[in-house]
């Protein structure tokens, strides 16, 4: 337990002790806590070096979406055609033209998550069209053809948390692999994939093992459809759930739309493609889709930390700021003073291991959002509580702090992050930014240590 109301001396001691802690051997420690009402540095460790993110990168993400983009920005999905449409039959192709739209049926905001199609098939009924000579296209190419940062590692592109960005998504572009496991050693069955996919193929080598937990990993280029799928699942499981990242989600979107318009007795001549592999014509838009605002996503993005939410709001950002990469957005965005030119950023999620980010710049951030009377409420509500809700659910729970620090966590291999804002016992408050890089130390450790430092400043100061 840290104790209360500790000497000013006491307090540089513990700091200094708390730094120098076994936990944290061989690791890179940065440290910047300030009392934002005064802009003054309460403690500092390291507030210069250039610190791996992780997932405390959507903070900064997210907070760049609300000044450039604004809360109540909607992305947008327009339904067009080409040619003409004569005695109810459309003579040239059914366009799905996508705006980077991360929402379309997504299971962290809608309950039915095929609702939209429902509607397109009825918005393209309205139109008149009960044939379609043509074919059904997604078009994709709003972001370019790019669709995983270049700094993302390989073994996580295929996998649910390296989700591809598009143009066009659907479904959070994800799909679930249900497998079945015998003994020790034996290759595991697929018994279904959810949804189906019809141009995905994948190669299983997972074997069963007396490890617990998915150690299986998904191989393969973001809109390649045949995968590889290596490691190893729990023995003797009867339905074991593995998450995989659609290929290609415009291609999918379009087969699945088509097949929605055939149920719904609309004949269609032709095929289902994407702008990789189709022309697209000149078209007429007759539909426009809005999503929920950026407010929703963003508190779906920081809450549940999903790298694909963070991809998009980035990208949007780079798009509306002209700029070549994301360092150059966000130094537009919040000013050259900021040095985010001097940072390597190579996503917006922090899934990136090469990311690199100084507390310093975390605490301009959060000093700016903290002070924007337009935004701070919307950015603040989209952070997790402490011992309370989303990824900080378990962190401070039984603590003195418990619901008064909100913020963003990170975490990949070896490397742990907290950033935020601390209310503490005395009413200050206080921004906090942890970062600790390169431990090998065990995972709870860290976590431990940590808290007692968040426990420790919410009752000192």
């Amino acid at each position: 337990m840290i104790a209360a109301a500790l000497s000013a001396s006491a307090q540089n001691k513990f700091f200094q002790q708390w730094t120098k802690d076994s936990a944290f051997d061989g690791a890179v420690l940065g440290v910047l806590v300030n009392d934002v009402d005064k802009d003054t540095v309460l403690l500092s460790h390291n507030a210069y070096q250039n610190m791996i993110t992780a997932s405390t990168m959507k903070l900064i993400t997210t907070a760049a979406g609300f000044k450039v983009l604004g809360p109540n920005y909607q992305f947008k999905t327009e339904l067009a055609f080409s040619d003409s449409i004569v005695n109810g039959n459309l003579r040239g192709d059914l366009i799905i033209r996508g705006f980077g739209d991360p929402t379309l049926g997504s299971k962290y905001l809608f309950q039915d998550q095929n609702a939209f199609i429902k509607k397109w098939v009825e918005e393209i009924k309205k139109v008149g069209i009960k044939s379609i000579t043509g074919n059904i296209i997604g078009d994709g190419s709003y972001f370019g053809n790019v669709t995983a940062p270049y700094g993302w590692q390989w073994s996580d592109i295929s996998n649910y948390y390296g989700s591809p960005v598009s143009g066009l998504n659907i479904f959070d572009n994800q799909y679930t692999i249900i497998f079945k496991t015998g003994k020790v050693d034996s290759i595991s069955e697929i018994k279904s994939v959810t949804p189906y996919i019809p141009y995905l193929q994948l190669k299983n080598h997972v074997l069963a093992s007396a490890k617990s937990g998915d150690n299986s990993y998904i191989l393969g280029g973001p809109n390649e459809q045949l995968k590889q799928i290596e490691g190893t699942l729990p023995a003797n499981e009867n339905a074991f759930e593995v998450k995989g990242s659609i290929p290609n989600p415009s291609l999918f979107l379009a087969y699945t739309l088509m097949e929605e318009l055939k149920n719904a007795g609309i004949n269609i001549n032709g095929t289902y493609g994407s702008h990789l592999d189709k022309t697209i014509s000149k078209s007429n838009t007759f539909y426009t889709q809005l999503s929920p605002s950026l407010n929703e996503i963003a508190k779906i993005t920081n809450k549940y930390s999903i790298n694909f939410f963070a991809e998009c709001i980035g990208l949007e950002v780079q798009k509306k700021m002209n700029s070549e990469n994301y360092s150059q957005a966000l130094e537009k965005c919040f000013g050259k003073e900021f040095g985010f030119n001097k940072n390597t950023i190579l996503d917006a999620s922090g899934l990136s291991p090469a990311n690199t980010i100084t507390p310093r710049n975390y605490y301009k951030v959060l000093k700016t959002m903290y002070a924007d009377k337009n935004l701070k409420t919307y950015f603040f509500e989209s952070l997790s509580v402490s011992g309370k809700d989303g990824t900080l659910k378990s962190f401070g729970s039984g603590k003195n702090f418990s619901g008064n620090f909100i913020g963003k966590s990170g975490y990949i291999s070896n490397i742990r992050g907290y950033t935020g804002y601390l209310k503490t016992i005395k009413g200050k408050n206080l921004t906090v930014i942890i970062l600790v890089n390169h431990y090998t130390s065990e995972n709870s450790t860290v976590k431990g240590k940590i808290e007692d430092l968040v426990e420790y400043l919410y009752l000192n100061y």
